[in-house]
């Protein structure tokens, strides 16, 4: 296992491989960092001395989302050939290893629509079989490590990259949580590069939500970019969001941000698609975030419309062509610096 690991893309060689050998011990690093694979795409790595901090790493939820996975692969190498020592209680994960063998979004379901118990809203069978049991490891998985080391201090970052353009090119979605964000966790999102935070206004059923309702963390889905094919990825782009990465496994002081380098937005409401007739007046390649006027018409459908309530409205992950009863679009408005 070392030797893939030792590798900078050595944890999507592992990962890739279904029947990777499973380490049932840990191993231990010349520095006493100690490792254990748990099963395929999931790597628990273990500081020297005794942490107060517990932190997940997710990537590759979506499978054709590679900066993030690279991202991650990169993180584990430096930490397995001694180039940084972490100091926090560390969970990577590779959330869909089969949807990123076929350079894919999904298999067959959004997996990540299943957590908080989503996935028992659809029907098992052999082809939704994998994503909806794959979502129950990776929450027993999140779950068992959380338990076990039962720090006060709990975060989980899940890495993504957009398929759309935006006028944000890096922005975090904070899942629902009735208290204000501080403001030390907007410098760390700053620092990693993130230029805007979207809130949700209720519980959703995202992976980074799992751990925010389940386990009270500190927990976001990041946008970090554009999504490229492998080996298309300029690490440039994600410098500050490794640089931050890094520093966090090492529980370093994060600095060089400002908490009002984040533009902060607001759930106003989802656009659910209803029937056939739905009909969507925002462009298809509308980049996310942009923004629309008091009073413009964004949906109609059968016995609903949505016009634009707030003084202005912005529309974030459009995208019309869903299942009747899915998401068409999130409207957020930006939150006052007051």
């Amino acid at each position: 296992m070392l030797s893939y690991l030792e590798v900078n893309n050595g944890f999507i060689e592992l990962s890739s491989k279904k029947n990777a050998e499973i380490a049932p011990e840990w191993l231990q690093l010349p520095n006493k960092v100690s490792l254990k694979y748990l099963c395929q795409g999931i790597l628990e790595v273990k500081p020297a001395q005794l942490a107060k901090k517990s932190v997940v790493i997710s990537c590759g939820v979506h499978g054709n989302e590679t900066a993030p996975i690279e991202i991650v692969s990169g993180l584990i190498s430096r930490i397995v050939t001694g180039s940084i020592e972490p100091k926090v209680n560390l969970l990577f994960i590779l959330g869909n290893p089969e949807s990123m063998l076929i350079s894919q979004r999904f298999v067959e379901i959004n997996m990540n629509r299943l957590f908080n118990k989503a996935h028992q809203n659809y029907e098992l069978n052999e082809k939704t079989r994998y994503e909806i049991e794959r979502a129950i490891v990776l929450e027993n998985a999140v779950s068992d490590f959380y338990e076990r080391y039962n720090t006060t201090s709990k975060q989980h970052f899940d890495l993504h990259t957009a398929i759309k353009p935006s006028f944000h090119k890096t922005f975090a979605i904070r899942p629902y949580n009735n208290m204000p964000m501080e403001r030390e966790s907007k410098k760390l999102l700053a620092s990693m590069g993130i230029e805007a935070v979207l809130q949700h206004n209720k519980p959703s059923n995202t992976f980074s939500a799992f751990s925010v309702e389940t386990f009270d963390a500190e927990a976001y889905t990041l946008e970090l970019g554009k999504v490229k094919p492998f080996g298309e990825n300029d690490m440039q782009d994600f410098c500050k969001a490794i640089e931050c990465l890094d520093n966090l496994v090492q529980d370093k002081a994060i600095g060089g941000a400002s908490s009002t380098d984040i533009i902060e937005y607001k759930v106003v409401a989802e656009v659910i698609k209803q029937s056939e007739n739905f009909k969507f007046n925002v462009a298809e390649d509308v980049p996310n975030f942009t923004a629309f006027p008091q009073g413009y018409l964004i949906a109609e459908d059968d016995n609903y419309n949505y016009r634009v309530a707030y003084f202005e409205e912005a529309v974030v992950f459009p995208n019309p062509n869903v299942p009747i009863g899915q998401r068409v679009a999130v409207m957020v408005t930006r939150i006052s610096e007051d």
